[in-house]
């Protein structure tokens, strides 16, 4: 047996324990040293534990009622604070047994730090109220206050414990995050379980951090500087002194499922009608003159659809924001949009609609090359059932491969032939008459917004026609879970993400009879559906 079984748990468990048969810290001290001397020495005799802890906790019980036969001494109450009862009631006999010193530490840990920290330096530093005081530069009743709340909230815990605990503390609401515009930054910061249940629990209520600790079952002490990073980051607000809430919409799961399946019966004819109106305005596109302007139409319609689908939200958009103008401020004051919807572990939500659609998003790169000022990989498939793509074109191969761009012949060292094979692998390459040819299409700046401005026009007839049953769709399902103070996330991103109807044409261009998109053989290995735009 090591001597590292004491530990600091095991040392504050005992005090706590001595503390609360005596009633009085300094014989608690001395019992807490008394016990722990006892054990180290049965260690450091090798005595063999069949378990430890029901050895230490035994003689721990023994030294105790040994203390009460040698001293004949009597518990008295816990020493009197102004404004705290000596009453004993708030640590009373039901709290503290050997076997429950875990929970009572436990219920320490639940405390916010304001109030964990007087606990600790008053019980088990056994500071007195006015070195407290000038340690945290604070006046003696506001500790002789957060001693008396502290107290309190103990006491509730062991109650709460007792009688309930939090819908998310065992079993976590499944949440799930969408976001855009600056969201991917912060994505890495926020998917994290423990945002994730904040997020979720202070959806619609404000919550201090004792009672956000009770609902999700984690200490403050694991959380509070999460929490401080969600808040100066405006993912939650502070609402009163000490109450956060969640700072932008999250749906309940059913909710979201019935908008989704709205969604998908009204922009269910978008794809054959999207897919008429490129095809007719095919020729003046190609005439832009673009790099793979040559491309089969199968090819193009992958990056077409993208773009037609931004014709439509940037219209639709600027058709809806007439509604709103005066009612919601013209942005939410961040650099990014985020929403989520979330299922409840005692929740069954139920999707009951035709799926005419298919997971999507997708993720923009930028570039500077020897040539270049710019190069953008636009990635505008990020999801099943391609690969990962985000990488393929990274900082060790760009240069490369836009030098290729412009010179397809180009005479490539040992190491630039390795990069080259790794593009041909991807799909990024291919090899023809002897040169190497990128094999999405590539365009600068100006030829992109000369191809939007013809998709804008056209589309302006689906805009107003479309427009209506999106609305139509998100105030029959959604709009009733919207906060008062969130009215200006439903108006310019929930509708937004309605107004954008990609994934339905990209379902009927990949799964309908017709099937208008050139399927690859192989989704690991394509550019299907990226495009570069480039700057000089």
């Amino acid at each position: 047996m090591d001597i590292e079984w004491i530990d600091e748990n095991l040392i504050e468990a005992t005090y706590f324990f001595c503390y609360k048969k005596l009633g009085n810290s300094h014989d608690a001290e001395d019992l807490t040293q008394d016990i722990l001397l006892e054990t180290i020495k049965a260690i450091r005799r090798g005595q063999s534990f069949v378990s430890f802890y029901s050895w230490f906790w035994a003689t721990a019980n023994n030294r105790v009622n040994m203390f009460f036969r040698m001293k004949r001494f009597h518990a008295v109450e816990l020493d009197s604070v102004a404004g705290i009862p000596e009453s004993g009631d708030y640590l009373n006999d039901d709290l503290i047994k050997a076997e429950e010193i875990g929970e009572l530490n436990y219920l320490i840990s639940r405390l916010s730090h304001l109030h964990r920290e007087v606990i600790i330096m008053y019980y088990l530093k056994g500071m007195k109220i006015p070195e407290i005081a000038l340690n945290l530069a604070v006046p003696e009743g506001t500790v002789k206050t957060r001693l008396h709340d502290a107290k309190k909230a103990i006491k509730k815990g062991v109650s709460d414990m007792q009688n309930k605990t939090g819908r998310s503390a065992y079993a976590p609401a499944d949440l799930q995050l969408i976001g855009g515009y600056g969201a991917p930054k912060y994505w890495e910061a926020i998917q994290d379980l423990i945002s994730k249940q904040i997020f979720a629990v202070c959806a619609n209520k404000a919550m201090t951090v004792r009672e956000i600790a009770d609902e999700i079952g984690v200490a403050p002490v694991y959380f509070e500087e999460k929490l401080r990073y969600l808040l100066d980051n405006k993912f939650v607000k502070e609402t009163s002194k000490g109450k956060y809430i969640t700072d932008f919409i999250i749906y309940p799961e059913q909710m979201w499922l019935d908008y989704l399946a709205k969604l998908s019966e009204v922009l269910d004819p978008i794809g054959p009608e999207i897919t008429k109106i490129i095809l007719e305005n095919e020729n003046v596109i190609r005439s832009v003159g673009f790099y793979g302007s040559d491309f089969s139409t199968g090819t193009l319609l992958w990056i077409l659809y993208y773009f037609a689908a931004w014709a439509m939200m940037d219209r639709m958009f600027s058709l809806n924001e007439d509604e709103w103008k005066d009612k919601v401020p013209h942005d939410n004051g961040k650099d990014y949009r985020m929403s989520g919807h979330v299922k409840y572990p005692d929740e069954n939500p139920v999707y009951n609609g035709k799926n005419n659609s298919v997971s999507w998003s997708n993720l923009h790169n930028n570039f500077k090359t020897s040539g270049y000022k710019l190069v953008e990989h636009a990635n505008l498939f990020q999801a099943a059932p391609f690969g990962f793509r985000d990488s393929i074109i990274n900082e060790a191969n760009v240069d490369l491969f836009m030098r290729i761009f412009d010179n397809p012949f180009i005479e490539l060292t040992s190491n630039e032939k390795e990069f080259a094979a790794n593009l041909i692998s991807s799909g990024y390459l291919v090899k023809r008459d002897g040169g190497l040819y990128p094999t999405m299409p590539i365009m600068t700046y100006e030829q992109q917004q000369i191809i939007r401005d013809i998709l804008n026009k056209a589309v302006e007839p689906l805009c107003k026609k479309y427009l209506r049953l999106v609305i139509s769709a998100a105030e029959h399902t959604v709009r009733e879970a919207v906060r008062a103070d969130l009215l200006e996330e439903y108006a310019h991103w929930t509708l937004l993400q309605g107004f954008f109807p990609l994934q339905y044409m990209l379902y009927y261009g990949m799964y309908s009879e017709e099937k208008p998109l050139e399927i690859p053989d192989d989704y690991s290995a394509t550019s299907k559906a990226v495009c570069i735009y480039i700057r000089k």
